[in-house]
């Protein structure tokens, strides 16, 4: 492929896939179900950090000394688990709502309860035996739909002004807390009346219909195409300078959450294998070594460059890509619409995608039960993950060392073009 025919390429993308990318940017409620992922994520890695501890990767024998204080401290860690994990859509109601109302400019708190409020409603909170399954990952999904339409409603009703307005004179809280009532009546008796329709119509609420109806597209997005049609609209979209992880985790991250609460029920019942492949570890650790498109070779080839240019890059993104920063390598190099890193930018981590995939559907590779931030070093966190899985540390490894395979030779071409040009 030369050069000529990449640059058309380059073009094509920025004029068909630029666009709609934006427009995904610029959503309202993409951007809003961004924010309640960020505001959930440190609850989520907390909760993850207790997995190795509740489900230890090894057997401890119950008669031993350690196996005794295990006994009792176990299930003084178990709450914590339960009230991070077990109650993540909880979280992620509150988000939404209070992100999509600050950017409808109104009254995040009041809006981000309501939402709170109306997520329990939706999902018929009080049961008999006190628990709830939507509370935790599978109820994501209805938290996300009934936030968006609690908020939607609050705001057809300020606009429309079918509310009780108060003097200026009156205290802002009270003023806004007013100004709630009439929308929140109407949200929450519309949800109850929803509700028992469908309990006598169907003998189930709406979020047991909304489960049903995501389970094909959840088990649609486990899967090898999932991967490699996510990576590469990613990768298109960083090529031309586009943040293309925000589009891409913004759209999966209800799947990964998802997945992960299903594999740590797994984990706790003792299954062999566990169900879901592709989380959020398997993105951010086989996928994004270094940074997205896999970069981290480029730093070490740029440290040891005859080119002056590519030797200062890769001086100032070694420490930021050892954290999954790459940056100064995308814009330094640049990496960012430069036709000759275009095919190992997109194919690097998708090769790298189909071997992992593969050696942990037939059992090779553990299944990751973890979150940990997307900036723990890739083999550390592809271990850890996975409840500290040696094998999944050496997959990383391998990975790094045929990304550096096959972007060698793309290096070599670019840093004689900058040799020659600086020898001029």
């Amino acid at each position: 492929m030369n050069i000529q025919f990449m640059n058309v390429v380059v073009v094509l993308i920025e004029q068909r896939i630029t666009p709609f990318a934006n427009m995904l940017t610029r959503s309202q409620h993409i951007t809003a179900m961004r924010d309640s992922f960020a505001l959930a994520m440190p609850f989520v890695i907390v909760g993850s950090l207790m997995v190795p501890l509740i489900f230890p990767p090894v057997s401890i024998d119950p008669f031993s000394w350690f196996g005794g204080y295990y006994q009792v401290i176990r299930p003084m860690l178990l709450p914590t688990f339960d009230l991070t994990i077990g109650l993540v859509a909880l979280i992620i109601a509150f988000g939404a709502s209070a992100s999509l109302a600050k950017q409808y400019q109104l009254p995040e708190r009041l809006s981000g309860l309501t939402g709170c409020l109306t997520f329990l409603l939706f999902i018929g909170f009080k049961t008999t035996d006190g628990n709830n399954v939507f509370l935790g990952g599978l109820g994501i999904f209805s938290a996300l739909i009934s936030s968006f339409y609690s908020i939607e409603v609050i705001r057809l009703f300020y606009r429309k002004a079918w509310c009780i307005r108060l003097p200026d004179e009156v205290p802002v809280m009270t003023r806004n807390g007013f100004q709630l009532l009439v929308p929140l009546l109407v949200v929450m008796l519309s949800i109850t009346a929803v509700n028992i329709t469908l309990k006598l119509t169907t003998g189930m609420i709406l979020p047991n219909l909304i489960s049903e109806a995501f389970r094909p597209l959840i088990i649609a997005s486990d899967t090898l195409t999932a991967i490699l049609i996510s990576l590469i609209i990613c990768n298109l979209l960083w090529f031309v300078g586009i943040h293309g992880a925000l589009i891409v985790t913004g759209i999966m991250n209800p799947f990964w959450m998802t997945y992960l609460f299903e594999n740590q029920q797994a984990l706790a019942s003792g299954q062999a294998q566990l169900p879901h492949i592709y989380l959020q570890g398997f993105w951010d650790f086989y996928l994004l070594i270094g940074g997205i498109g896999s970069t981290l070779p480029l730093i070490f080839m740029a440290l040891r460059s005859r080119s002056r240019q590519l030797k200062s890059v890769g001086k100032i993104g070694f420490i930021p890509s050892l954290f999954n920063i790459n940056e100064p390598i995308l814009f330094g190099f640049p990496v960012i619409l430069n036709p000759i890193f275009l095919i190992p930018f997109i194919f690097v981590p998708a090769i790298n995608a189909c071997i992992a995939w593969y050696l942990t559907h037939l059992g090779v590779l553990d299944r990751a039960v973890a979150m940990l931030p997307w900036s723990m070093p890739s083999p550390l966190g592809a271990a850890w993950s996975a409840n500290g899985s040696w094998k999944n540390m050496f997959m990383c490894l391998f990975a790094f060392f045929n990304s550096w395979m096959i972007y060698r030779p793309f290096f070599n071409v670019y840093e004689r073009q900058l040799m020659d040009a600086e020898s001029k």
